[in-house]
């Protein structure tokens, strides 16, 4: 037999047998049982995560949207992404025996509980997610049920995957899920719209719209253009803010800008860094920003840009 027949032969029957032995090897730890993804998301019902600091985010789907922890609607780019990182993940492979103990460390004292439900009490994945590997191209994690940690990743995608989980440092917080929606009204739900500029109050209006009738801040009937009306009736229809902020003792000593009465709910509005208050570094913006607080609850960070389509005078609407 020819040396270059014979050495394609021999190729042929070393593949064969490295086939046979992978397809045999009991004690391999990649199997379909260590498969981290779900493939029909839309069966997903709750998410539930926690940290080792005792926070906990549990995500429930009704029949219309999402809700972090029975209170707030959730960000749909958010579930958006969560629910295609866990359909997408993949195992890239099996943690090395040199890094075992110090990703099986990492993973015990700060990693992240995932558990998935299908419509079920118990979960149907359940898995820890731990910090990323050195290239930051895939990410240490640990199905429950298996024997070894794994390297995760998705395919075609460079990062590690912990932020599409909602986890920043080994931390997992409610802000970070909920919608930053404020308003979303129809023209048409919109009873009355009161506009307040405290610092400039001739600006001021008052708009009802049983009778579609602008008063002036003198309380004045004054004429107005439909259009422009309607335009600001239905800038109402989808308004964001940009995020929600813990330190609300930030406006304390702020200049108050706004008063925006939609309905029954007043949006209050401030200048960011005024009176006694500095500027933090994180406030140092090249977008131009206000504090905001709704029916005066939480501090939330809104954009000008998007807000001044309602923010306007009453000359505006002449």
């Amino acid at each position: 037999m020819p040396k270059k027949q014979l050495f394609y032969l021999t190729l042929i029957i070393l593949m064969a047998a490295l086939i046979w032995f992978l397809s045999n090897d009991k004690k391999s730890t990649i199997s379909v049982e260590n498969n981290f993804a779900i493939c029909d998301t839309a069966s997903v019902s709750k998410i539930f995560i926690a940290d080792r600091n005792g926070t906990t985010i549990t995500l429930n789907r009704n029949q219309k949207n999402w809700v972090v922890n029975n209170k707030y609607r959730v960000r749909k780019d958010a579930i958006k992404t969560i629910l295609t990182t866990i359909n997408q993940i993949r195992i890239q492979r099996p943690v090395s025996r040199k890094a075992f103990d110090n990703v099986i460390k990492n993973l015990a004292t700060t990693g992240i509980k995932i558990e998935i439900y299908t419509n079920q009490e118990t979960p149907e994945k359940t898995y820890t997610i731990g910090s990323s590997t050195s290239n930051h191209l895939g990410t240490y994690m640990f199905l429950a049920g298996s024997e070894t940690p794994f390297v995760v990743h998705i395919p075609s995608f460079n990062g590690f995957l912990s932020p599409r989980y909602g986890i920043q440092g080994n931390k997992i917080s409610e802000k970070g899920w909920r919608t930053t929606n404020i308003f979303s009204l129809k023209s048409e739900n919109i009873a009355r719209v009161i506009v307040n500029h405290i610092q400039q109050p001739e600006k001021s209006f008052s708009l009802t719209t049983d009778s579609m009738i602008l008063l002036n801040n003198s309380g004045n009937e004054v004429s107005f253009n439909q259009e422009k009306v309607l335009s600001l009736l239905n800038a109402f229809k989808l308004l964001n803010c940009e995020s929600y902020k813990n330190e609300k003792e930030k406006i304390e000593f702020s200049t108050p800008l706004h008063e925006v009465i939609v309905n029954n709910d007043t949006l209050r509005t401030y200048a960011i860094g005024n009176g006694k208050l500095l500027k933090d570094k994180k406030d140092n913006f090249t977008v131009k920003r206000m504090h905001a607080t709704l029916n005066n609850g939480e501090l939330m960070l809104i954009q000008d840009y998007v807000f001044n389509k309602v923010l306007i005078t009453i000359n505006q609407l002449e």
